[in-house]
């Protein structure tokens, strides 16, 4: 069974997705609400996370960021946009997951250049793979526009995800991998996770 739908079998995987679900609902929420925007972008500060919950929490942050998006959609922004949301920030933090491990294969986990450098190129790539989804998804189904859109998107998500998200990674990773704050099967690999 792939870990994506095994998680829901798994206590602790159940714990994650409900955890972050909470946690990043709980961050978008108040910004959904208050609408705030800089030259056109969105200010979301809870861009920060896909990537970094992603790398550390695998299935259980797609998941649990999927769902939270949604529960943030409904205090502000819920439209039939939404299920694409929920898709995107499915995809978001799996991809992110998959790409930094597949990097750091055979390099030890530990706050160094290499995997900032690592977790600056997935937030790049993943940024720009799911933002490009996200407009798209607009474009086809809505008719909205796709350059204003995928701007938007790409701006505020890149932005969050390579200043805020990198700090955080950069002082997280040790004692997160460390105290087993870890989900998933390239965490088991590792044996940082019994996940």
């Amino acid at each position: 069974m792939h870990e994506l739908v095994a998680v829901w079998a798994d206590r602790r995987g159940l714990a994650w997705i409900g955890v972050i679900a909470i946690l990043y609902a709980l961050i978008l929420i108040p910004f959904n609400q208050l609408g705030l925007t800089f030259s056109g972008i969105s200010i979301r500060p809870g861009a920060a996370l896909p990537v970094l919950l992603g790398i550390f929490f695998g299935p259980a942050a797609a998941w649990g960021l999927g769902i939270g998006n949604i529960a943030g959609d409904l205090y502000g922004s819920w439209s039939l946009m939404s299920i694409f949301g929920f898709l995107t920030n499915f995809i978001y933090p799996y991809l992110s997951c998959l790409l930094w491990h597949r990097l750091m294969r055979g390099h030890e986990v530990r706050a160094s250049l290499r995997s900032v450098g690592c977790y600056l190129a997935v937030a790049f790539v993943a940024t720009l793979v799911c933002m490009l989804f996200l407009a798209l998804c607009g474009t086809i189904f809505f008719g909205r526009p796709f350059e204003s859109k995928f701007v938007s998107y790409f701006g505020n998500n890149v932005l969050w995800t390579m200043t805020a998200g990198t700090i955080l990674f950069w002082m997280v990773l040790e004692p997160a991998a460390r105290k087993g704050f870890v989900y998933g099967k390239e965490w088991v690999k590792r044996g940082l996770s019994r996940a």
